[in-house]
């Protein structure tokens, strides 16, 4: 009897272990080995490897990094999306018509590290290979404005242009 709960203990000691999340708390560089073993832009059926992975180190949602608030979360992800299209015109690339799926991954800071995406097939056609340099030079200008205790990834739909205003909640 001591046996089998001895074992009982040790295998929900063994679950609670896996159960923690994959994230790093604030102030960890984690993007010494992310950026090194993972592309920083790539395209999700290309290598879905990496998206995978990402996604569980990653796991937590913008909506819980906004405290669960979903007009800040929303406000942030418009602002995002705006910036792109700023960043697109000031940068002489045209993307609109562009219709995605996209998986944006945040460090805790709201720097941008990794970003997934897939053309949908009513998508403008355009070289993913431009598309993805654009979102690398992107990457290197935007920060998100949050700050908070882990790294967070979105996954959602985009069409350019947004046709968002600007309206914080």
């Amino acid at each position: 009897m001591k046996k089998v709960f001895a074992i009982a203990i040790s295998c929900l000691m063994l679950a609670a272990l896996q159960a923690q999340p994959l994230t790093f708390p604030k102030g960890v560089n984690t993007s010494s080995w992310q950026k090194d073993k993972y592309p920083t832009v790539f395209l999700i059926g290309d290598d879905s490897r990496a998206f995978e992975a990402l996604s569980r180190s990653y796991n937590i949602p913008l909506l819980n990094a906004c405290e669960d608030d979903i007009e800040t979360a929303f406000y942030k992800w418009k602002d995002m999306m705006i910036a792109l299209e700023k960043f697109s015109k000031s940068e002489g690339y045209d993307i609109r018509g562009i219709k995605m799926w996209i998986k944006i991954f945040w460090s805790s800071d709201g720097s941008v590290e990794h970003i997934a995406y897939f053309l949908k097939p009513h998508s403008r056609n355009v070289s993913t290979e431009e598309l993805s340099a654009f979102f690398e030079s992107f990457m290197a200008t935007y920060k998100l404005p949050i700050d908070v205790e882990r790294s967070f990834s979105h996954y959602g739909s985009v069409s350019f242009p947004t046709y968002y205003q600007l309206n914080q909640p």
